[in-house]
């Protein structure tokens, strides 16, 4: 951890220990703080359904006239806090303040309550990549500078509020923010004891080159483009061939590996209805479930970018990520995102995706992959600092492949030796369970892992038995339980005892057919 001690608790002890949250927030006026930043203003929100009662600390810091760094610092009450901070990170693009979303409160959890909560929009303002991400400072901040400086801003926030510093620091974020998290433990070791990734989209322009060729088949004919209708049809049938697979049909995909189902028996033997699939749309399917290698190196020597697993169809995916809601909108946001940085690397606002030429602009490729990439294999540095990492992948994931952050992990393992990374790192997964963290798949809650990465970096104690939880909409009583493997393990039914117990299923390794 980064020494705080040069942040004097000077503010609120000063103030008496009677006052309420809301006085001591009313009266809080931090001393100056580190890395440039200031305090723009202080108020209380009330508790809601989702989050308790804090005082919310909010300011900037202006890195260059073409980035300004908007904070947020909750603090709970002072009988609450528990002496530890979590920085929040944010997903697509950032250009938000994660802290000020219900999603990714929800996300963090009733774990995250006792927590200081650290997060910002990362340098940026507005959901878009271009034109900002062509400006040096601002693509730094969005990569990674932005959660070091504002951490900092925290500790300091934190230490003269209540008076004390804390004594442990977290990091957690889905996609982008899983993505951030890993660059924090890659760029600075010692900024968190413990960062849990989710579904961390490590590669980002990988991705973003790669699936031009899909996103040009599919919005390139109609007949290619699925509907609602047409992409339950194929999750129907892809789970029917598949779901045996794990030892138990449920509805179910687990044993991902083993499942190859391209969908040619859907074929439309006549007009096309929403009873069967065009040669077209059974073209795309393969495409998603095939490698793709667009020509074009990348800052740390990658080219490609790997399939999708089976089982995206059966949650919203399909739906957000890879085909929106019509063929004329092109609103999905796999195409967004391929469109944004598009004309990021040709610094072209007129670009049209459908047409420029991704391998002529190699040199801003490596510009953004050598800021945005986190496959860095070497975590010696996080590691000796004691620092622990949970990393936690939906194997029905149809917009951050899992197989690209597997590949990563393989990396770090080849690197460090299997048996030190055991020590400090795991890599677990979730079959059935998509990009929005939904599916007819168990879902393990951010609370729960939450709580394993403290007692694992705080006790030494790595939780070996997690257990995930599939409930139904508006309920929090659980329909199925199934246990959260260490990848490429899945859960797989014993064969006898109660199929909606956790407790009968065992992690095992994917028999490949």
């Amino acid at each position: 951890m980064v020494p705080v001690a040069a942040y004097a608790a000077t503010g609120i002890q000063t103030l008496g220990s009677r006052l309420t949250l809301a006085q001591k927030c009313a009266a809080f006026s931090p001393q100056p703080l580190p890395n440039g930043a200031t305090l723009v203003s202080t108020s209380l929100r009330a508790a809601t359904s989702y989050t308790p009662t804090v005082c919310i600390a909010r300011g900037a810091i202006v890195s260059s006239p073409g980035s300004v760094i908007n904070w947020a610092v909750e603090l709970p009450d002072p009988s609450k806090w528990n002496r530890k901070t979590l920085t929040i990170g944010g997903g697509g693009f950032d250009g938000f303040i994660p802290t000020d979303s219900p999603w990714y409160q929800k996300m963090a959890g009733p774990y995250s309550y006792k927590f200081v909560k650290i997060s910002s929009d990362s340098g940026h303002q507005g959901r878009d990549f271009y034109p900002w991400a062509t400006d040096d400072v601002a693509l730094r901040n969005h990569a990674y500078d932005a959660n070091h400086l504002v951490l900092g801003v925290g500790t300091a926030i934190a230490t003269q509020f209540y008076g004390k510093q804390p004594l442990y620091r977290y990091m957690m974020g889905q996609s982008n923010g899983g993505r951030a998290g890993l660059a924090a433990a890659q760029r600075f070791p010692k900024d968190y004891d413990g960062v849990l990734a989710l579904e961390p989209a490590i590669s980002q322009q990988n991705h973003e080159a790669n699936l031009t060729q899909v996103n040009r088949h599919i919005y390139g004919n109609p007949k290619n483009w699925l509907n609602a209708s047409k992409t339950a049809l194929f999750a129907q049938a892809e789970i029917k061939h598949c779901d045996g697979l794990d030892g138990l049909k449920d509805g179910v995909i687990s044993n991902t590996a083993a499942c190859h189902y391209i969908p040619t028996d859907l074929l439309c033997k006549g007009t096309d209805n929403d009873e069967c699939l065009t040669a077209g749309q059974i073209e795309s399917i393969r495409l998603l479930y095939s490698d793709h290698m667009v020509p074009v190196k990348f800052a740390d020597g990658s080219v490609g970018y790997p399939r999708f697993a089976p089982g995206g169809a059966a949650t919203t995916d399909w739906h957000s990520y890879v085909f929106g809601s019509s063929f004329t909108a092109r609103e999905s946001f796999d195409y967004f995102v391929g469109d944004q940085t598009a004309k990021v690397v040709t610094n072209d606002a007129n670009t049209d995706y459908m047409t420029y030429n991704v391998a002529a602009h190699r040199s801003q490729w490596t510009r953004l992959s050598r800021q945005l990439a986190t496959t860095d294999p070497d975590l010696s540095s996080f590691a000796d600092n004691g620092g622990k990492l949970m990393i936690w992948l939906g194997m029905a994931d149809t917009c951050v492949t899992p197989y690209q952050t597997a590949a990563y992990f393989n990396s770090v393992k080849k690197t460090m030796g299997t048996k030190q990374v055991a020590s400090f790192a795991r890599l677990l997964s979730s079959p059935a369970v998509g990009h929005s963290m939904d599916g007819p798949g168990a879902q393990p809650t951010g609370s729960a892992l939450l709580r394993a990465l403290v007692t694992w970096t705080e006790h030494g104690q790595a939780q070996d038995r997690l257990v995930a939880a599939k409930t139904a909409s508006g309920s929090t009583t659980p329909l199925f339980t199934r246990p959260v493997c260490e990848y490429p393990k899945y859960p797989r039914y014993n064969g006898s005892g109660d199929t909606t117990d956790a407790d009968n299923f065992t992690c095992v390794a994917s028999r490949r057919s």
